[in-house]
C-alpha cells in the first residue's frame, strides 16, 4: 500500500483529502502545523508521496520543499505542491525547487485521485 503524507494548515482540507485518498486504497497521515513537520513523524512514516500546501503559517510550502531537497530528505518520495493560487510563477517556482507536480484547490475527488495515481503509478 502506497503511503501519502499531507501537510496543510486547514483541518477541513486534510480531512477531505484523507477521506478521498484512504477510500482509494492509500495509507494517509496528515500534518496540520508546518512547524511540526520535522518532528520525526514524517521520517518514521516514510511516505511515497508528500502533498504540501504552499500557504501556511510558520513555514510555507516553498520553504519545506526547498529544505527537503537541499537536505536530500526522503529520496525517491514524490512531492506535489498544493494551493488555491494558480499563478504561473508559483507553479514554476515549485517545479524549479523540485516538486513533481502541482494541485490547484479546489479540486474534486476524481481530480485528486487521477493526479495522485498518475504520479505514483
Amino acid at each position: 500500500m502506497k503511503k501519502i503524507m499531507i501537510v496543510d494548515d486547514s483541518p477541513t482540507i486534510l480531512s477531505v483529502m484523507k477521506k478521498y485518498l484512504s477510500n482509494s486504497g492509500y495509507q494517509v497521515e496528515t500534518v496540520v502545523d508546518s512547524g511540526t513537520f520535522f518532528d520525526g513523524r514524517a521520517e518514521a512514516f516514510h511516505p511515497d508521496l508528500l502533498i504540501i500546501d504552499i500557504n501556511m503559517p510558520q513555514y510555507d510550502g516553498f520553504y519545506l520543499l526547498e529544505h527537503l531537497k537541499k537536505k536530500n530528505l526522503f529520496p525517491g518520495t514524490k512531492i506535489v505542491m498544493c494551493s488555491t493560487k494558480f499563478f504561473d510563477h508559483d507553479i514554476s517556482a515549485a517545479k524549479d525547487l523540485g516538486a513533481d507536480d502541482f494541485l490547484v484547490k479546489p479540486f474534486n475527488d476524481k481530480q485528486l485521485i487521477e493526479k495522485i495515481s498518475s504520479i505514483l503509478g
